[in-house]
């Protein structure tokens, strides 16, 4: 995997902190394109940051997890906090910066937490990045912004990685296969331990069943193929289903729309 090192300039920073907003607190939106194998290695930031792929995916590590996120999801990192990014596809990563004053109210903002994607809020980081706004529309977008971050709901559904090192053995091959039908006692077979410590491995890590966190990364691998443009037919055959209808059903039930109208949306650009 190739490195990047993660330099604040060498990302396209639009709308710095202006004398002429409302308060002087610091609040600025960038703009990166990703390429495959790109790794931001381990950093921090003095200010909170909320990251969103507008596409491709990203894995985050942050606090001994890691998470697998896509466009559905929002990135509420803290100041303060270690974390790198590492990316296994082409995307583009929108980040706003805010200084730790604007963060919403409530003892849940002080650590990493994932967040619903709601499609205004991916609009307004994409104004604040491409758009250069005024100072008085930069803090309208701002006070926008933070409202409907204080009333998202924490999104539990991202691909989390397990720590333990048999169970992200596990979980990294099936990422990579989504379609191996292996159960989970003959991957312990494979690994030489039992079923249960695996098992046990899976809910502690990640909050999800072995099964549960399967069908999670399976529909996680199906959104990365159908935004490059394969099939409804070919994804649910390549991630695991012998059934179309049953992995339709499947995939409205995690992203909310049919895979079909999913593609068409991304491949669209929307």
């Amino acid at each position: 995997m190739s490195t990047a090192a993660y330099l604040l300039s060498d990302l396209a920073v639009v709308g710095a902190s202006d004398a002429a907003d409302e308060t002087s607190s610091t609040f600025f939106a960038s703009r990166s394109r990703v390429d495959s194998g790109t790794l931001f290695a381990a950093h921090q930031h003095r200010e909170d940051q909320l990251a969103w792929m507008a596409s491709g995916s990203m894995e985050l590590a942050v606090q001994g997890e890691r998470w697998q996120l896509r466009r559905e999801h929002l990135a509420w990192i803290p100041a303060g906090i270690l974390h790198e990014m590492a990316f296994d596809e082409p995307g583009e990563l929108i980040s706003v910066y805010a200084d730790t004053a604007l963060r919403p109210a409530g003892d849940s903002w002080h650590r990493p937490r994932t967040l619903r994607a709601e499609a205004l809020a991916g609009a307004l980081m994409l104004h604040l990045a491409d758009a250069s706004p005024t100072a008085p529309r930069k803090t309208q977008v701002r006070q926008l912004l933070a409202d409907l971050l204080a009333d998202s709901p924490a999104q539990h559904d991202a691909v989390a990685l397990p720590r333990d090192p048999r169970a992200r053995a596990v979980a990294s091959s099936l990422l990579a296969h989504p379609d191996d039908q292996r159960s989970l006692a003959a991957w312990a077979v494979s690994l030489g331990v039992s079923s249960k410590t695996l098992a046990r491995a899976f809910v502690a890590d990640t909050g999800s069943s072995f099964r549960e966190w399967r069908v999670r990364a399976r529909l996680h691998a199906a959104a990365r193929m159908l935004a490059g443009g394969d099939e409804v037919q070919h994804v649910a055959r390549a991630v695991g289903y012998e059934s179309v209808s049953s992995f339709i059903a499947a995939f409205k039930v995690r992203f909310g729309t049919t895979p079909a109208r999913y593609r068409y949306a991304v491949t669209a650009g929307d």
